[in-house]
């Protein structure tokens, strides 16, 4: 094909009918705005600063979300126009809706938005006041309209000037005694020096300071004692009342020639007129009602009554064992007042999943200056809960799988707030081939059967031979105690078995920082069958030899997790990770005291270090995400193993791995099995190190069904492999090694659609592409030009489609 005969195809095709649907797009959408009056068409920003601005995008961003007037709703904006979808379908209904109230328009369409110069003066307000907020006090916003036909674009240009940094903060307290616990708490302070200014950094430290002086006791004391007052190096004085964003400013003087930009900060803290603001308050009695039903509850004299250290409980029936309530209570009679004691007691007890509402009430304190009293309120929620699931999927080593698994929980078992759940789940993998019957549904044969039960039973307590003063109560330790039977069926060649128990506990840290620690886990793995075809694999590959072996494993395990997606709101946060595993070594050290349990047990033992890491960042924006994972982990076989077990092992490919290749399929490193002795039907691609990067950018499309369902779009990229923790002959370049890990890295790209169904379940489909393989030397894998979507071959052998629930990450 010559390039006349390509540029002439890329007219036809792309050109024309972009300049086609751009042309369409302009007329459809002013075609019913009054003369005299303007679509508004887009909004734009320009914004410049005199400093550096460490978080532009973020500033930029939030002046979009301030402006007053929106442009219509704009789908399908990741192309090069944009399409009012929504102003479209209004003005094809135009005489139908013209006169219909807004209230009665349906939600798949929306009426023009007509050009307002009054809203467009209000968001300049706004801009000034919002830069204001953030530390920029000289800051100057001027709008542009430019009127195009029927048409305007509103630009505002935007100069932030410079923000200050807070040079000194310093306390002025009309109370000796809070001055001194401010004194010993200054630390803590959001107002750090050399910090960049915004006024949310006031509203922070004000409800960190009313926070502080509440958990001592002073119980009235609020934000409405707070004010501050700042001063510039230039001495522009601002003096703020009682809400930092009120702007409630007082200049006394100002001048633009000082160039350090630093500000003092003086905090003060004044009881109100007629209160008592400065009284503490000690807690003289606590009394809970684990199953409350009304305020004749209070007064009842037939309820029951039970009472642990002064702690008072009143039930109607002994819903749950009152000493586990009182190890989640952290408010005790004789103690100061303290508001995190209260905050914590409400969170502890709502996670013990029991209760349908809590509340925790005060009483007293206006007579009788120095006590209050506690009343817990709670209400019973749902003991069980019973629930299925359901899957119909495809994958790239079967045609057609489903699993159904049934699921049962107890949240109260032993009215201990135990939480016993009971899982058994099965299903079918099967495999289609045209020339084995003549019916199509002859032609599907089973491949795999997988069935399975497990249990748990959770405690809300520590359950150790351990004094539990390692903890502090409000970071108790849940123990886990859990057991389980699965089985993996291949079956034409193999069935493997796996027994489990695991003794754990988990607790909280922070709300943010989640830590798991396994001190004791098993597997006790059989394979009862072996077809003679599986066997002879086996016995040429020592790899698959080590990896299938009856085994026993014997471990211990520790994580940690950070998730800030509650503090952040869901904007811009991140997730981590990290977890450590290692087996093998108590029952060596059993060994090397004289006791052979591979002799007694007849099965070997695993031996292994393990670590396995997951870091995400997900970036967003208006309408958009980019979401960003770093994850993998090493395992290191050593001893009697020179393999991890087989359910140890990692593996690549799929909707939740690298998308351009089936799951199973690619690995370890640059190895190819071009005899195809280990075809797709028989041998997972499996190895003891993974490698992956992924990235997503993320974009809504449209709703649909009156918004029932988002469409949702993405784009994305995967790169990554698994690799051989040792050299081994049946997998040549399947070790891993730095000199060649370039070349090991497989890559891909592709896009998806995501239906959010009702904000319940994500249906996903991917279509990707391979673009680097490292089995290809030529090119360092790159295969860039090889991709021909024009080609049915080459889209057969290419294109991956994944059908999947929920997001890959």
């Amino acid at each position: 094909m010559g390039k006349s005969e390509i540029s002439c195809k890329y007219i036809t095709c792309y050109l024309l009918p972009l300049l086609l649907l751009t042309i369409l797009n302009g007329c459809r959408s002013t075609k019913y705005i009054p003369e005299g009056e303007y679509l508004l068409w887009k909004n734009k920003v320009e914004l410049r600063s005199d400093k550096v601005m460490t978080n532009r995008g973020e500033i930029k961003e939030n002046l979009y979300q301030i402006i007053q007037q929106k442009t219509n709703s704009n789908y399908l904006s990741v192309l090069p126009i944009k399409v009012p979808k929504k102003l479209w379908s209004y003005n094809r209904r135009y005489n139908k809706l013209k006169n219909r109230p807004d209230s009665l328009l349906p939600k798949t369409v929306e009426r023009p938005t007509i050009y307002d110069s009054a809203k467009t003066a209000r968001s300049v307000t706004n801009m000034k006041s919002y830069l204001f907020n953030q530390g920029y006090f000289y800051a100057k916003v001027t709008d542009t309209i430019i009127y195009r036909k029927k048409k305007a674009i509103a630009v505002y240009r935007v100069n932030a000037g410079a923000n200050y940094i807070i040079n000194r903060t310093s306390y002025d307290v009309d109370d000796s005694a809070i001055a001194d616990i401010l004194k010993r708490h200054e630390s803590a302070t959001f107002l750090t020096k050399g910090k960049e200014f915004t006024y949310s950094m006031l509203e922070e430290e004000r409800s960190r300071i009313a926070a502080l002086i509440a958990n001592h006791g002073y119980r009235r004391f609020s934000l409405d004692n707070i004010t501050f007052e700042l001063d510039t190096m230039n001495k522009a004085l601002f003096r703020v009342a009682s809400s930092p964003f009120e702007n409630a400013v007082n200049f006394i003087s100002q001048t633009k020639s000082n160039k350090k930009s630093t500000l003092d900060i003086v905090i003060r803290l004044r009881q109100r007129e007629h209160s008592n603001d400065y009284e503490k308050y000690t807690v003289s009695s606590v009394t809970v009602y684990p199953d409350f039903r009304g305020s004749r509850d209070i007064d009842n004299p037939k309820m029951l009554t039970q009472e642990i250290n002064g702690v008072k409980f009143r039930y109607h029936e002994k819903y749950v064992h009152a000493n586990v309530l009182y190890e989640h209570i952290f408010i005790n009679p004789g103690n100061l007042y303290s508001k995190s004691n209260e905050d914590k007691t409400t969170a502890k007890l709502g996670e013990l999943g029991i209760f349908q509402s809590i509340r925790v009430q005060f009483n007293g304190g206006w007579r009788d200056k120095d006590s209050i009293d506690c009343n817990i309120f709670l209400t019973k929620a749902k003991k069980y809960d019973f629930s299925t699931n359901f899957e119909v999927s495809n994958g790239t080593t079967y045609a057609l799988g489903n699993s159904l698994s049934l699921n049962y929980r107890n949240k109260n078992f032993l009215k201990g707030a135990n939480i016993l759940a009971i899982r058994v789940n099965g299903g079918l993998e099967t495999y289609y081939n045209d020339n084995i019957a003549e019916n199509i549904y002859d032609r599907f044969r089973i491949l795999t059967r997988y069935y399975g039960a497990n249990g748990s039973i959770d405690f809300p307590k520590f359950l150790a031979p351990i004094a539990s003063t390692l903890f502090t109560n409000s970071n108790l330790p849940h123990t886990i105690v859990g057991i389980g039977e699965n089985v993996i069926d291949r079956v034409n060649y193999f069935r493997l078995a796996n027994t489990s128990a695991n003794f754990s506990y988990s607790w909280h840290e922070t709300d943010e920082k989640t830590w798991g620690l396994t001190p004791a886990f098993v597997n006790l793995i059989r394979v009862p069958k072996k077809t003679d075809s599986f066997q002879n694999v086996l016995n040429n590959n020592r790899y698959l030899f080590n990896s299938y072996q009856e085994s026993f494993i014997e471990g211990e395990n520790i994580s940690f997790r950070y998730d800030n997606n509650a503090k952040k709101h869901g904007l811009n946060y991140s997730y981590i990770r990290i977890s450590l595993e290692e087996a093998g070594s108590i029952l060596r050290a059993i060994d090397n005291m004289g006791i052979a349990l591979d002799k007694v047990y007849k099965k070997k033992y695993a031996q292994y270090t393990k670590i396995d890491f997951d870091a995400r960042h997900y970036f967003t924006m208006q309408r958009s995400v980019v979401a960003v994972r770093f994850y993998g982990g090493v395992g290191t076989p050593y001893g009697n193993s020179s393999a991890l077990p087989y359910i140890k092992q990692y593996f690549a490919g799929g909707p939740y791995s690298l998308r351009g290749w089936r799951i199973r399929t690619l690995g370890p490193g640059s190895f190819a099995d071009t005899s195809q002795t280990q075809s797709l039907n028989l041998i997972d691609r499996t190895g003891d190190i993974k490698l992956e990067l992924n990235g997503e950018y993320r974009f809504a499309v449209a709703p649909l069904f009156a918004g029932a369902i988002k469409m949702n779009g993405a784009i994305f990229a995967d790169a990554g492999n698994i690799w051989l923790a040792n050299k081994d002959a049946s997998y040549p370049g399947g070790e891993l090694a730095l000199d060649k890990i370039g070349q090991d890295i497989a890559a891909d790209m592709g896009m998806g659609v995501r239906f959010d169904i009702a904000s319940f379940l994500t249906l996903r489909v991917d279509a990707a592409v391979p673009v680097k393989k490292p089995n290809i030397k030529t090119n360092k894998g790159w295969v860039f030009k090889d991709i021909n979507f024009s080609d049915p071959t080459w889209r057969s052998d290419n294109i991956i489609f994944n059908l999947s629930i929920g997001y890959p990450f």
